[in-house]
This record gives C-alpha cells, structure tokens and sequence, in this order.
C-alpha cells in the first residue's frame, strides 16, 4: 500500500511530500485545469508535473473531483461525460490514478432509497461504460453531504446498504469506493464490518478518524446538529486502525491510502506539522 494525502497541486507542496519518508503518493484535488486537454499545452504541463513528482518520489493516487448529479437530464448528460473522459485522460497519464471523490450528489429524501438508485442507474450506466472504454477505476467517497445522510441533494453513496444497491444496478467493477472511515463512525456504523463486506470494492482508503464527544451526546442526543463529535487525523481519536489495516492486508486491498486532513487541531501553521505527524503514525499501521 502507498500512503498520501488529499492536497492541492503546487511545487512546494511537493517537495514537502517527497521529504518525507512517510509518502509515496498524493490525491491531488483537480486536476488543474492546465493539465486537461488534448492539446500541446496540457501533454507539456502533465509532462512536467510528472517529471517533478518522479524527482520527489511520488506518483498521483487519485483526483478528487465533482460528480453528475443522479438527477442529470439526459440532455446534459453528455457535455459531464465529455468533461469526465477529458480527466480521465488525465488518469491514464498519471500512471492510473483512480477518478474519486463524494457522490454522487443528488439524493432526493422524498422519494426511496431505491428510487435514488433507479436515477443513479440511469446516468451512471453511461459513467460506467465510459470508466470500461477508458479503463479507469471510479471511487466514490461516502461523505453524506452538507445537510447530513440522505439530506436534500446530497450524496447517494453514504452507507453500505446503499452501495450494495448501487453496485447492483450497475455492477461494472469499474465503479467502487474511496473509503472513508470517518464518515461511518459518526453514523455508528461497523467500519470493519462494512469494509470486510466491500473489500473488493474499495479503490483508495481515505484515511480520516472522527472523535465522539460521549458526553455531549448523552446530554443533546445524535441528532443536534453538530458540536458531539469532530473530524481528527488518524492517531488522535479512538478508531482501531490496526484493526482495519490487518484487514485490508487480508483481503489483500493493494489501494492507496490517502490522509483527509480536516483537523482542527492541526489547522493553521500546524496543518504539515499534521501531515507529518499521522503519516509516522499510519506508517507503523501499514502492514508491508
């Protein structure tokens, strides 16, 4: 397994990867727009980008970029695929960096689950045979959205019960998960549980903690609106990530792992301090 972190693309950024002997890797949030394109300019700019990140060590894990709505009409539908085969062209460059990122967006709270999912089957088939033409792998992240799991317009893959649906409709093995911890502990779902169900599935494991605060909630309840619990890097909360990384050396997940740094403990002039402080942690939970 390599390990990284979700970042911008910058040259400084970099460099301070590929000091570190922690990384191997980076999701880069992107790409930038002077690297997408057929043309001479963009096949220089990702030419260049390469030869920097190969100088530091580093290759590109994924990208983390926006998804069509599952509520795309079908008269727009084409002009996003158009915008998704342009990146992935990008990901094929990059030695086969995995298209991830939260979504896809859309969910519709006044219909069911299952209606969602028909929606989703009606763009995301498109997706999928795009991903098999292209032969780049797809993950999406079960970030819920703003307004919480299956709030209004926010993101369909937020539980396991519904990316065993959406992997149903469309079952192209193109399609899978960035898998984010964080996101499950706060909805007090089994992350072991979840990530021993769809092993096979997950692309790059996000790799974000989430501190309850048990005393808020016995006084508020789960459903306050914030203030009972916080994202943390891994290593400063409670989550068993030895647990879940023997597990991912089982079943044989050979994926990125990619720290998600909203801490806010390490916000601020501590935000590499942060990196580099969960990257030794992560290190000594990697099994090789």
């Amino acid at each position: 397994m390599k390990l990284g972190f979700l970042t911008g693309y910058s040259e400084e950024i970099v460099k301070f990867a590929g000091a570190d002997a922690s990384f191997d890797c980076l999701e880069i949030s992107g790409p930038p727009d002077e690297w997408i394109g057929d043309t001479d300019e963009a096949h220089a700019a990702r030419e260049k980008a390469k030869t920097l990140l190969g100088e530091n060590g580093l290759t590109v894990a994924s990208f983390l970029i926006g998804w069509p709505s599952i509520r795309t009409s079908s008269q727009d539908l084409p002009a996003q695929l158009d915008r998704l085969s342009q990146i992935m062209d990008v990901c094929k460059d990059m030695d086969g960096a995995v298209l991830a990122g939260a979504g896809p967006m859309g969910y519709d709270p006044s219909i069911s689950l299952e209606d969602n999912v028909a929606r989703y089957k009606e763009v995301y088939s498109h997706v999928a045979e795009l991903a098999e033409e292209k032969g780049v792998l797809i993950g999406f992240e079960n970030w819920p959205g703003g307004r919480g799991p299956f709030g209004e317009g926010g993101n369909l893959a937020v539980t396991p019960e519904a990316w065993g649906l959406m992997f149903d409709a469309v079952p192209s093995k193109q399609i899978g998960l960035e898998f984010d911890p964080s996101h499950l502990i706060w909805q007090w779902i089994d992350v072991c549980a979840a990530f021993d169900e769809f092993s096979d599935r997950v692309y790059v494991l996000h790799a974000k903690d989430t501190e309850i605060f048990e005393d808020r909630v016995r006084r508020s309840g789960v459903f306050r609106r914030g203030g009972w619990w916080r994202y943390r890097l891994p290593g400063f909360a409670n989550f068993d990530w030895h647990r879940l990384f023997a597990m991912a050396h089982e079943r044989g997940f050979d994926g990125s792992v990619v720290i998600e740094h909203e801490d806010p403990v390490f916000s601020g002039d501590r935000r590499l301090e942060g990196f580099h402080r969960c990257g030794r942690f992560l290190k000594g939970c990697i099994l090789d």
